[in-house]
């Protein structure tokens, strides 16, 4: 009987072999002479990428600067709208519209091909995935008026990820600013869960939805979703309130609900310490209202409702541009996780952790270490194990051919507590351009 790929892979060390092969084609692009290029915000301010990234799309202070002040550095002015047409104020076009391209050259994981019921999951090799690519238009389009969309295709067609519009420096004070549009709630936040360092993977915690994804308007901490959001800074921190409608899945329909989340973000000036400049500690609340059978006529079918919060304390030390880590703990909690008709006596809690920490010591590489891990406070009688659980580790070295040209290697290895035939470890290639 002819053994299964899993089994091979055991015997010929095919895994090291992928890996081996992945860390000589890394070095060969390493090595090699790219023509430079920028994307249309460097076209409009003139500066290089590395003035508001470390490693992109991982903002800097300056970025993040950048980012509440409406894609414009210093004050806004009308002098910031080279082309007048009959009265109106235009940008040039080309310092609004950019891309990005998101390719994976190669990818092994183990335990995640089932060829069929007779045999056991086997690894499974891809080759050349070409993720996605973006078309974004973004920058300032008058004093004070700013905005972002992004437009992904993927395998399964066009989408829109964000698309909102920034009022900025309101009543020339930045402690009134508006953010509306499809946005996140965890924007300002010190571990965003966007842009990260390593933009191939997240934090997991974050993406777990309410009600376990089983209502018809489960959301996660950080996706994008419509809403209004405030927020106001200063030199010691900055503080976000936000709201969002209800939305029940796959349609128009508006619920009764609305979400709400806020925020503290306390930050290093450089006033105290120029070393650890932009480091912010953050406190972040979301609250919220799942539901099930909403609309529905039959009778005996009343709306279920499920409220719910999370909790999250995160931290990110920043060192000099070289050192970057994020951290965040979050504190979950639904009333009716099940969306059962007689809400129980018991809340259905979690908690989970993700930690990303970066090192650069130069303009061409970065090293980092993502972990992240979640479980349910509750467990299987019978089994002893969490309701739900996941762990992982994932060690990445990223070299850095442009500053707007990335290609990353990944290894994911899984420390859940299941058999060792359901763990998914990965290795993986990923090259992102930004133009």
């Amino acid at each position: 009987m002819r053994k299964g790929l899993y089994d091979q892979i055991l015997k010929n060390n095919l895994f090291g072999k992928i890996a081996i092969i992945g860390l000589i084609a890394f070095f060969f692009v390493a090595s090699t002479n790219f023509t430079y290029a920028t994307s249309q915000w460097s076209r409009k301010t003139g500066m290089a990428c590395n003035y508001c990234h470390t490693v992109f799309p991982r903002l800097n202070l300056a970025g993040d600067q950048f980012l509440k002040n409406g894609y414009v550095l210093g004050k806004p002015d009308k002098k910031d709208y080279s082309i007048n047409a009959g009265g109106v104020s235009l940008s040039d076009v080309s310092q609004l519209f950019g891309f990005r391209l998101n390719v994976t050259p190669f990818m092994y994981a183990t335990n995640s091909f089932l060829q069929d019921s007779g045999k056991d999951k086997s690894g499974l090799l891809t080759i050349g995935n070409p993720n996605w690519i973006q078309f974004f238009v973004a920058g300032s389009i008058y004093n004070n008026i700013s905005f972002f969309t992004e437009l992904e295709y993927a395998s399964g067609g066009f989408k829109f990820n964000w698309f909102y519009f920034n009022f900025t420096n309101l009543l020339s004070t930045s402690y009134l600013n508006l953010q509306v549009g499809n946005i996140s709630p965890l924007e300002f936040a010190s571990y965003p869960n966007r842009l990260p360092q390593l933009p191939a993977i997240k934090g997991e915690v974050f993406l777990k939805k309410s009600s376990n994804g089983g209502g018809e308007t489960s959301v996660d901490m950080s996706s994008a979703r419509p809403g209004l959001q405030y927020f106001g800074y200063n030199d010691y921190g900055t503080l976000y309130l936000g709201a969002s409608p209800v939305i029940i899945k796959n349609s128009l329909a508006l619920t009764q609900f609305q979400n709400f989340w806020g925020g503290l973000v306390l930050n290093v000036p450089e006033s105290i310490s120029k070393d650890l400049e932009g480091s912010t500690v953050t406190l972040h609340y979301y609250t919220g209202t799942d539901t099930k059978n909403t609309g529905v006529t039959v009778p005996d079918k009343a709306q279920i409702e499920n409220k719910f919060t999370r909790i999250s304390p995160q931290l990110n030390i920043r060192y000099r541009n070289m050192f970057d880590l994020q951290a965040a703990y979050v504190m979950a909690e639904d009333e009716n996780w099940d969306l059962a008709a007689t809400k129980p006596a018991d809340k259905f809690k979690y908690s989970g952790l993700a930690v990303e920490a970066g090192f650069m010591p130069n303009d061409e590489w970065h090293f980092a270490l993502h972990y992240d891990k979640f479980n349910s406070d509750d467990k299987v009688a019978a089994t002893g194990k969490y309701i739900f659980e996941y762990q992982r580790v994932v060690p990445v070295i990223t070299y850095i051919i442009n500053q707007n040209i990335r290609m990353s290697l990944y290894y994911e290895k899984e420390l859940s507590d299941k058999d060792a035939k359901e763990l998914i470890d990965r290795i993986s290639m990923n090259m992102r351009v930004m133009f």
